[in-house]
């Protein structure tokens, strides 16, 4: 698991239900999970989420692991969640798709529920292919804070050292 979301879930003080997309492999879900807290992640891919299934069982702890786009989920899943958590998801798709990224985010999360992001990379051109494509760390923020309020914008002290001063930590309310 990342040592910041590590950090950020060890601060949690009660069972929450969180969404993690683009969730991969799913150490952070997994992480999450073992902590108590309900977790949903959903991935594009099937061979990460059969495998994330299958650790889940092994571990006597329970994900919602969902083989869906991200920009096709279903309306049982709005107003669902305290937490969105991502960390390489919104680099990896088309900036064109970001606006709506952030749309769907929105709906999924409770009221008053958290976004809670790193993003990366941010010292990326945008000219430059990806993915992963360029994060514009102001474009971001910006874009995010017509549906959010920004609470948290640092470079965190737990990055791993091959992205650190590449990456933000950020954390949006809805």
């Amino acid at each position: 698991p990342t040592p910041i979301f590590i950090d950020w879930c060890n601060k949690l003080n009660s069972s929450k239900k969180i969404c993690v997309p683009g969730s991969g492999n799913g150490y952070d879900p997994l992480y999450f999970a073992s902590k108590g807290h309900q977790v949903t992640a959903i991935d594009f891919a099937s061979s990460p989420i059969q495998d994330l299934k299958k650790k889940d069982k092994n571990k006597d702890i329970l994900i919602e692991a969902i083989c869906q786009n991200f920009f096709d989920l279903e309306i049982f899943l709005f107003n669902r969640f305290d937490y969105v958590v991502e960390y390489t998801f919104y680099c990896a798709i088309d900036p064109r798709l970001r606006d709506e990224y952030i749309k769907i985010v929105h709906k999924i999360l409770k009221p008053k529920g958290e976004f809670i992001a790193i993003l990366l990379p941010i010292n990326k051109e945008s000219n430059e292919d990806g993915p992963p494509f360029a994060v514009n760390l102001e474009e971001t923020i910006a874009l995010f804070s017509n549906k959010f309020k920004i609470i948290e914008s640092i470079q965190h002290p737990l990055s791993i050292e091959p992205r650190r001063g590449n990456e933000q930590f950020v954390r949006f309310i809805k």
